[in-house]
């Protein structure tokens, strides 16, 4: 297949949705040879943090000199971003030649009469292929949602398992509190092998070293970063024997993410890779699309991928130390299955005013039901029935002086397109 071929391919199989378990993308990865069992891989899951914290140890070890795989579900502003090597989306023919091998497999698994693998699992599998033909010296591969049973959950040992913080979300699919969704998260602890929690609750906490004791696998509790502040737009911080640090990637919450990332880099110091020495050069380079990002300066526009609660509340912080006595408006979609009512409860009331939009996705909320709820936090809040139409009516109050910036959230979904329709002028 090419590789027009193959992604027409990849959409063809979205009628399988998405399905929790491993029996089907083992038996993929099987007949592929299980080429995850011959890469080195980081493995990450939790709920808020996880793209910020692989963004950190991918580029101490593009820094270090390391061949490094990354790959994480779904992508933001464009497809080929869920697979990259040493920070570069795959290529399309690479892309189409695993595709070609992946899709034979799974052929062969449907004729067999079993169930075909889905569009995840496909491309969870199609991303071991590639890490391995490009020879990667470590990988890192974060979950798609949950851990135990979410289908990056196949390596027999890691260097590394990773767990962010956790808080609700997907509760309909990983359970209805903390504990329940980070026993969950916590199947990715493997035999044995270390694991590095970031700090959170002490019940989500506690859930994890429970199961890494059972499992005897080493585990390290981060630590909280010192002296933060924010100066000239970086943030700075320290964080045990590393001081001055400083990240372009805004947020206070980066710093406890980053002192995450450091553990992580200290066990792979640990196993023989040379990565401490490049922390402060891998903060500075280190860049993640769509959390809290800055696309455009005239009109200031910020997209944030804050869709949860907890998510929110990072958020709220990092509105209030970055845009202090400013004027905001927001654009706001979600999806339907979140907990919308409580991410508007935490963001509402910080806009001078909202606009709603219905993201381009199947399980999106209408934008005229979120403007609904939004009411009950902020009066100031209409729904749009475009994009382009929220946008327009924001930038016009943003011309007359009536906000200082724009700021759009709650789904992943439509913020490739807003990048789009926002003009490109920093």
């Amino acid at each position: 297949m090419n590789c027009k071929e193959s992604l027409d391919y990849i959409k063809s199989v979205s009628i399988y949705g998405s399905v929790l378990g491993l029996e089907s993308i083992k038996e993929l990865l099987k007949r592929l040879g299980n080429p995850q069992n011959k890469l080195k891989a980081v493995h990450i899951a939790g709920t808020n943090g996880k793209g910020s914290t692989t963004a950190f140890i991918e580029q101490a070890l593009i820094e270090s000199g390391y061949r490094v795989g990354k790959y994480s579900s779904p992508a933001v502003y464009e497809y080929f971003e869920i697979i990259t090597l040493d920070g570069e989306n795959i290529e399309e023919n690479d892309y189409a030649e695993c595709m070609t091998k992946v899709k034979k497999c799974c052929d062969d698994m449907a004729k067999s009469g079993l169930s075909h693998p889905t569009p995840f699992e496909i491309e969870t599998a199609l991303a071991f292929v590639y890490f391995l033909e490009k020879e990667c010296d470590v990988v890192l591969v974060e979950c798609g949602m949950g851990g135990a049973t979410d289908a990056t959950n196949v390596f027999e040992s890691v260097l590394c398992s990773v767990i962010t913080p956790v808080s609700l979300d997907h509760t309909q699919f990983l359970g209805k509190t903390i504990a329940e969704i980070a026993s969950v998260k916590a199947g990715i602890i493997v035999d044995k092998c270390p694991v590095v929690v970031a700090r959170q609750t002490e019940e989500a906490t506690g859930v994890f070293i429970d199961v890494a004791r059972e499992k005897k696998a080493p585990i390290v509790i981060a630590k909280e970063a010192r002296d933060v502040r924010v100066e000239d737009g970086m943030l700075h911080f320290a964080y045990d024997e590393f001081e001055d640090l400083s990240t372009a990637m805004p947020g206070y919450y980066q710093a406890a993410n980053t002192a995450t990332a450091i553990e992580v880099l200290r066990i792979l110091e640990q196993s023989g890779y040379k990565v401490l020495e490049n922390v402060h050069k891998a903060l500075i380079k280190a860049k993640l699309c769509g959390r809290f990002e800055r696309v455009s300066d005239n009109p200031l526009t910020i997209l944030d991928g804050a869709h949860n609660p907890g998510a929110a509340i990072e958020l709220r912080n990092t509105v209030q130390i970055y845009f202090t006595n400013k004027k905001l408006a927001f654009i706001m979609g979600v999806l339907a299955d979140k907990d919308y009512r409580r991410v508007a409860e935490i963001m509402a009331p910080l806009a001078e005013c909202i606009v709603t939009i219905t993201p381009d996705n199947k399980r999106a909320l209408d934008a005229k039901m979120l403007c609904e709820t939004v009411s009950d936090f902020n009066e100031n809040v209409v729904s749009a029935d475009s994009l382009e139409e929220a946008y327009e009516l924001l930038k016009e109050k943003y011309d007359k002086g009536k906000v200082d910036a724009i700021l759009a959230f709650g789904s992943l979904s439509y913020l490739g397109e807003l990048k789009r329709i926002v003009p490109n002028d920093r």
